[in-house]
C-alpha cells in the first residue's frame, strides 16, 4: 500500500516592510508619518509663537513712543548681536554634545519655557514698568519718566528673547536634520512650510486684530500653548546615536574658538557664496517690520483688514508650497531660490511705485508671496542639502550668524533712513529690492555643487584641517 506524501503547505513569506533610514535611526511607513506628526505639529506651534514677536513688536513699539531707529535695533540688531556672540559657540557645543536626550533636544527643553516667559513679561511690560515707576523710580530718580522705564525694561526682556529664541530656533533645524531621512526630505520641507502657513493664517485671521487691544492675553495663551505643544514633541521625537565628537587634545581659548569658527566656514567657496546670498536676503528683510507701519500709518488700513491681507496671502504661499517643492526636487533648489530673489525684487520696486490703498496692496501682496515660498522653500532645502552632516549645527548656524551680524547694522540704518525721510515708510520696498542682488550668488553655488558630485552625488567639503 502506499501513501502520498503530503504536499507541505505554502509559506507566506512576508514583505519586508520598506525603512526609511537616517543614521542610525530606521522608520516604517507608519513610524515616519508619526515623526511628521509630531514635527509639524510642532512646528505649527512654533510659527503662532514666532509670529507674537514679529508682527507684534514694532506697532507695539510705535506705540510706546520708539523711534524709528530703535524699532530697527529692537526688531533685528538685537538678535544680530545676539547670534554673533553666542551661536558659534552653542552650534559646535550642540553636534558635540552626547546624552540620553541626543544632541539637539536638550538644547529646545531648556530654551523653550525661557523664551515663553520673556514674551510673557514683554506683553505685561507697560503694567511692570508703571508698578516700578510709581514704587521706586519717583522716589530715587524723579526726572526718568515713565515711557523710559517702560522702554528700559522692554529692552531687558526682548534682550532675553533674542538670546533663547536664538537657540531655539537652531536646535528645531539641527533636529530636523538629525532626524528626517534625507529622500524625503523636501517633501517633509514642503508639508512643513504649509504647517507654517496655516499658522500663519489662523494667527493672521482671528489673532492679529486683537493683539493691540488683548496684548497679555494674546502672550500669556500663545505662550503656554506654544510651552506646553513643543515640550510634548521633544518628549516624543527621538534622537538616534551618535559618532563620539572628534578628541580635542589642545581645546582652544574663546578668542581662538571664535577665530576657528569662522575660518573653517568660510574657507570653502561653495558655502561662502551661499553665505552671500543669504546676507543680501537679510540686509533686505530688514524692511519687512516696517511694512506694517507703512499700512498703518501712511495707507490707513485697518488692523482687520491687514490681518485679511496676511491670511489670504498665507492662503495662496499654502497652495503655492507642494508644486514648489516638487519643482526644487526636478529643477534644483538653488535655481529656484535663485529666481525667487530676482523676481522678489522687481515686486519690490513696482509695489514702490504702485501700492496706493488696500486693494492695490492686497494685489501685489499676493504677487510677492509665491516669489516668497521660491526663496522660503528653495533656501530651506539648500540648507539641508549643501553642508556637511558632522558639523551640520556649525555651518546651518554660520546662515543665520552671517545674516544677523550684518542685520545689525542694516537695522540701524533702515531706521536713520525712515527717521531722514521723516517716517516715509514707502521708502521700505526700496530697501527690499536689495534681495534681488541674491540671484548672483545662488547661481554661483549651483555651479559649484555640480562640480562637488551634483543632485546624486554630492558629497560636502570639508574645511581643511
Amino acid at each position: 500500500m502506499q501513501t502520498t506524501p503530503l504536499t507541505p503547505e505554502p509559506v507566506a513569506i512576508e514583505q519586508p516592510r520598506e525603512l526609511y533610514r537616517v543614521g542610525t535611526l530606521s522608520y516604517t511607513l507608519r513610524g515616519l508619518m508619526v515623526l511628521f506628526a509630531w514635527l509639524l505639529w510642532g512646528e505649527f506651534a512654533f510659527i503662532f509663537f514666532q509670529n507674537i514677536f514679529t508682527r507684534f513688536a514694532p506697532l507695539y513699539l510705535a506705540d510706546l513712543h520708539a523711534s524709528n531707529s530703535l524699532i530697527g535695533i529692537m526688531t533685528g540688531s538685537i538678535a544680530g548681536v545676539v547670534n554673533l556672540i553666542f551661536l558659534p559657540g552653542i552650534s559646535r557645543k550642540s553636534d558635540e554634545h552626547r546624552g540620553p536626550w541626543g544632541r539637539r533636544i536638550p538644547f529646545l527643553a531648556v530654551s523653550t519655557p525661557v523664551t515663553v516667559a520673556s514674551i510673557i513679561l514683554l506683553g505685561f511690560a507697560p503694567e511692570i514698568g508703571g508698578w516700578v515707576h510709581a514704587r521706586v523710580i519717583s522716589h530715587v530718580a524723579p526726572t526718568i519718566s515713565l515711557t523710559a522705564v517702560v522702554l528700559s525694561l522692554v529692552s531687558v526682556f526682548v534682550v532675553a528673547f533674542h538670546y533663547f529664541n536664538m537657540m531655539l530656533n537652531n536646535a528645531f533645524n539641527w533636529l530636523l536634520r538629525d532626524v528626517v531621512p534625507q529622500e524625503v526630505m523636501a517633501r517633509f520641507l514642503s508639508w512643513f512650510r504649509v504647517i507654517a502657513t496655516a499658522s500663519n493664517v489662523a494667527f493672521s485671521w482671528y489673532v492679529f486684530p486683537h493683539v493691540l487691544t488683548h496684548r497679555k492675553e494674546v502672550c500669556v495663551g500663545i505662550g503656554l500653548f506654544y510651552m506646553i505643544t513643543f515640550l510634548l514633541m521633544c518628549l516624543n521625537v527621538k534622537e538616534g546615536e551618535y559618532p563620539p565628537p572628534p578628541p580635542v587634545e589642545n581645546k582652544p581659548g574663546i578668542v581662538a574658538a571664535f577665530v576657528l569658527y569662522f575660518r573653517e566656514c568660510l574657507s570653502v567657496r561653495i558655502y561662502r557664496n551661499y553665505f552671500i546670498a543669504y546676507m543680501l536676503s537679510s540686509v533686505a528683510d530688514c524692511a519687512i517690520p516696517f511694512w506694517l507701519l507703512f499700512y498703518r500709518h501712511s495707507l490707513h488700513v485697518s488692523m482687520d483688514a491687514v490681518g485679511k491681507v496676511f491670511a489670504y496671502g498665507s492662503i495662496l504661499t499654502a497652495v503655492t508650497l507642494l508644486p514648489m517643492g516638487w519643482l526644487c526636487d526636478k529643477l534644483s533648489a538653488f535655481r529656484i531660490a535663485a529666481i525667487g530673489q530676482a523676481g522678489q525684487g522687481l515686486v519690490a520696486i513696482f509695489s514702490f511705485f504702485l501700492i496706493k490703498d488696500s486693494q492695490s496692496l492686497l494685489l501685489w501682496y499676493l504677487i510677492l508671496a509665491p516669489l516668497s515660498v521660491c526663496w522660503g522653500l528653495g533656501s530651506s532645502a539648500i540648507n539641508m542639502k549643501l553642508f556637511p552632516p558632522s558639523k551640520f549645527g556649525q555651518f546651518f548656524a554660520a546662515t543665520n550668524i552671517f545674516g544677523c551680524a550684518i542685520r545689525i547694522v542694516a537695522n540701524y540704518l533702515i531706521g536713520i533712513v525712515m527717521d531722514l525721510t521723516h517716517s516715509n515708510y514707502r521708502m521700505s520696498y526700496l530697501w527690499f529690492a536689495l534681495t534681488g542682488l541674491a540671484f548672483i550668488p545662488l547661481l554661483l553655488v549651483e555651479r559649484d555643487w555640480k562640480r562637488h558630485g551634483g543632485p546624486d552625488n554630492y558629497v560636502a567639503p570639508l574645511p581643511p584641517e
